[in-house]
């Protein structure tokens, strides 16, 4: 397997409620644009493209065919992905593979979402019906069924349950949701990519109501419009190319069965243990040659469409010991000036285009490593290590990208 580094990151240039001066093809070629301004290449220079949205969010099938000439993929090998949430660092993975396995030598990640144009609880009830359906033919699982109740709240129905569950076994207090939620808001005041740009402090968010507790609406991401370009390169053409790199180290990802419950065979899981996390994040710093992440990675970067989820991901990712995250909270060590950043950039809880989600998480990771961070969140030391983090389906997928500012070796 060949070394691969992230070359060029491209953004739209705003990640908001609703683009109204843009159609999709249009604002993804504004991203896709902006990658090939910072890296100074031309669509000659990419050898493939891969793709990905959310499936059924704008209810346009195979929209990457509408894309085409947009996503500069004309006479080119160009791959769609869609794996929900994780979709975008989905998409960003294949590009890593395209190129580690010598079938390219670079190649162009584009991801997505236009959520203005649909409705993404509809599309998420398309994604939850076969559940439903065999819930009719077989009847409610006593565990499993618990997931189910939850989705019946859609999205944060379910992430109510998850965030319960956190919160009785790792002594954390929402009260803590509330402290992380100020902080990436915060965090997100000094990007100007971020969506909800507003210094928030922990009195703001506990004066918002509740919708299924422990969360509430302060605790909840946004549905926005954006998308997120990544350009990965081969190490051979890093050095004729390149003006900076973030070097891909290791990835990993995993799958466990729905939180809705598997209802013919399989293990029923409680969704805020995220088994898959944990495989998957092993498997990224065993091949990124990680020993001890709680020593070893320097931030991160994390799918937290929910506050309560960053202290819950820094626990499953190896990142603290089980019920640490809070306390680290208290101390500042998860401010950007602290021992270990999270969120440095607001997270998925400030900026949520879905499909573009997932992959954004590797993107800042990579531009705080290049020290190329636009606006005020660029973190004050050195990043040698960072992991990013991509989490979807029915809570079930997970996908974990580990950099470095070298590339790794042997």
């Amino acid at each position: 397997m060949r070394n691969v580094g992230i070359i060029g990151i491209g953004y739209t240039p705003v990640f908001v409620s609703k683009r109204k001066d843009v159609n999709i093809v249009e604002m993804i070629s504004e991203a896709v644009d902006a990658a090939f301004r910072n890296t100074k290449l031309t669509p000659d220079d990419i050898d493939a493209i891969t793709f990905g949205n959310m499936q059924s969010f704008e209810g346009v099938n195979l929209p990457h065919l509408w894309a085409v000439e947009h996503a500069r993929a004309l006479n080119k090998p160009y791959i769609r992905i869609a794996t929900g949430g994780t979709t975008g660092m989905s998409v960003l993975q294949a590009a890593y593979h395209h190129v580690a396995s010598g079938m390219h030598d670079v190649v162009m990640a584009i991801s997505w979402e236009k959520q203005s144009e649909g409705d993404a609880q509809v599309g998420l009830a398309g994604i939850v019906m076969p559940e439903a359906i065999c819930m009719a033919q077989h009847g409610m699982d006593l565990f499993g069924g618990k997931g189910m109740c939850g989705m019946g709240g859609g999205s944060t129905g379910a992430a109510a349950y998850q965030a319960q569950s956190y919160l009785h076994h790792s002594g954390a207090s929402p009260e803590h949701i509330d402290k992380m939620a100020s902080l990436e808001r915060s965090n997100a005041a000094l990007n100007p990519y971020a969506h909800l740009r507003k210094k928030t402090t922990v009195e703001d968010v506990q004066a918002t109501p509740f919708i299924s507790w422990p969360l509430r609406f302060g605790h909840t991401c946004p549905t926005s419009d954006g998308a997120t370009v990544a350009i990965v390169a081969s190490e051979d053409k890093v050095e004729k190319i390149a003006e900076a790199v973030a070097w891909i180290n290791g990835v990993g990802c995993a799958t466990s069965d729905p939180a809705t419950g598997n209802f013919i065979e399989g293990q029923i899981t409680d969704p805020a243990e995220q088994e898959p996390a944990k495989i998957a994040s092993a498997k990224a710093y065993a091949m990124a040659g990680i020993k001890d992440p709680s020593r070893e990675i320097d931030m991160a970067e994390m799918y937290n469409g929910f506050a309560h989820q960053s202290l819950l991901w820094l626990e499953r990712l190896g990142l603290c010991k089980k019920g640490e995250a809070h306390v680290m909270l208290d101390r500042g060590a998860l401010n950007i000036d602290g021992e270990l950043p999270t969120n440095a950039s607001g997270g998925v809880f400030s900026t949520n285009a879905i499909g573009a989600s997932a992959m954004s998480r590797p993107a800042e990771c990579a531009l705080q490593i290049m020290r190329k961070i636009e606006g005020g969140h660029q973190i004050p030391k050195k990043i040698k290590n960072a992991v990013s983090h991509g989490w979807g389906g029915m809570f079930q997928f997970v996908t974990v990208i580990v950099l470095g500012d070298e590339p790794r070796h042997g």
